[in-house]
């Protein structure tokens, strides 16, 4: 048997209500992991430069000092031990962290808002559009922050545009709708003996985007101005957009009777947000609607623990007097192991040893209590790659709960859970960055690891989540074994 069929062996026959397509191509119907990738990519090679930017216009600004001194920061953070640069570092984070926080509550909560009409709406209309919505408000942002970023270099512009740059992606859905209707795609074209393993390997294309864009922004950040490395983001995430539309087919079959306006029109359609709400609190056979919530709410607190991520730059610059390179190659490190994580441990956990979906939940939570123990502990920066090296599976956890609710929830159902899901890791950040900002802000000057040790325990509360749903998942497939 040639690559060839052995693919189109694998490939599922996609027929749920009449409305999958039957998928005899694998190469022509899986092509959206290259819209994940090209988008990752741009997004993460602006991200550390855009951190830098608010803080370096955060000291221009707020505390109206010359841009000779703020350049420090810019450049190379307090690697220079210079008694300004320590002065204006300890004067300028909290009020930068709290600009990155908003930054992360507006492109989260909002899009969990966005993702509850999108989500039901994919079912009907198709996820193309659905991620290119999603990809187009991305790029818009990063064009407005090459605007910004270009006038900022002429006048004295508040750090706090940055907030409004990031509107489009936050009403078009952002990464709660991207992920909703990249994941629900790839629940199209597979079946169950691949689902798991095809979405690890579409989380690994993601972050295999995240990891190239960190490591060439490491490189470029001392060669390109900031105007610049937002353009070159722009014209990926254009490409990406073109890609999606031009090459990527749909995966379900959709009502062309509908006019484009009519299907715009369907976005604010309330019933399918109402029919959302009573697919998830409708009574379900074998404890299915408890097993379904707390998948959620375990996936909710996964989102809530690392909403910390924003200050953690912040926290290397004070705590290691690390620059943004120093940062990038840190973090392409611990990205570059989660991929390989994604990409080949989940194929060999499953086939090798057998361990069920759940299992990799549990796994990768217990390398994430270890992870943030660890880095509340560190006290030289090596410390931080002994961790990254030893938990490289902390990143499984979405394609494992999104198999599981595969496995449990009919086929015309799985979009909304996708959403759902997304939808309430989107919300968490309405909290979650009040309280971290909170506690890194107060704890700032004494403990700033404050926050990793309280990052550690609320992974330790998911443990105890998963542990009660492998019971009721043992329950339930006892009252089907007896059925």
């Amino acid at each position: 048997m040639d690559v060839a069929e052995k693919f189109e062996e694998n490939s599922p026959l996609l027929v749920a209500n009449g409305s999958r397509k039957v998928n005899r191509n694998w190469f022509r119907n899986v092509t959206v992991e290259p819209v994940a990738f090209l988008l990752s990519f741009g997004w993460s090679l602006s991200e550390i430069m855009l951190t830098n930017q608010i803080v370096y216009q955060s000291c221009v600004v707020t505390l109206e000092s010359n841009e000779t001194a703020c350049s420090l920061l810019k450049s190379s953070g307090v690697s220079d031990n210079q008694t300004i640069a320590i002065y204006l570092e300890e004067k300028v984070q909290p009020y930068a962290a709290t600009i990155s926080m908003t930054i992360v509550l507006l492109t989260s909560v909002v899009p969990a808002l966005v993702a509850l009409f999108l989500g039901p709406w994919s079912d009907k209309f198709g996820r193309k559009p659905v991620i290119a919505i999603a990809s187009v408000g991305y790029m818009l942002t990063e064009i407005l922050m090459v605007w910004i970023s270009y006038l900022s270099s002429y006048y004295a512009l508040s750090p706090w545009l940055y907030v409004v740059a990031n509107i489009p992606v936050a009403v078009s859905g952002g990464y709660s709708v991207f992920n909703a209707g990249i994941f629900s795609y790839m629940n199209d074209v597979t079946n169950e003996n691949n689902r798991t393993m095809r979405m690890g390997v579409l989380q690994g294309f993601t972050m295999l985007g995240v990891l190239i864009g960190l490591l060439a922004s490491s490189y470029m950040v001392k060669f390109v101005t900031v105007t610049t490395m937002f353009s070159i983001s722009a014209v990926i995430m254009f490409i990406s957009v073109m890609y999606l539309i031009l090459v990527t087919n749909e995966s379900i079959t959709t009502n062309n009777l509908h006019s484009a306006i009519q299907q715009l029109k369907a976005i604010f359609n309330v019933n399918l947000v109402v029919d959302m709400l009573q697919t998830f609190s409708k009574p379900r056979p074998n404890y299915e609607r408890a097993i379904t919530w707390l998948l959620i709410i375990v996936g909710g607190f996964v989102e809530f623990a690392v909403a910390g991520r924003t200050l953690f730059f912040l926290y290397t610059r004070r705590q290691f007097c690390w620059d943004a390179v120093s940062y990038g190659f840190w973090l392409s490190a611990e990205l570059g192991l989660i991929m390989l994580g994604n990409l080949f441990g989940i194929a060999l956990l499953k086939k090798l040893f057998n361990i069920p979906d759940l299992g990799l939940l549990a796994l990768s939570t217990v390398n994430q209590v270890g992870d943030y123990l660890v880095k509340g502990f560190a006290r030289q920066g090596w410390q931080l790659y002994l961790t990254t090296f030893m938990t490289s599976f902390k990143g499984v956890d979405g394609a494992a709960v999104r198999s599981i609710l595969s496995s449990i929830l009919p086929s015309d159902e799985i979009g909304k859970s996708y959403s759902m899901d997304l939808s309430v890791k989107a919300i968490t950040p309405l909290i979650s960055v009040f309280f971290f900002t909170y506690i890194y802000n107060r704890t700032i000057d004494n403990v700033p690891s404050t926050y990793l040790f309280v990052t550690s325990a609320i992974f330790g509360i998911n443990l105890l989540l998963i542990g009660v749903t492998q019971y009721l998942l043992n329950k339930r497939n006892q009252s089907i074994i007896k059925l």
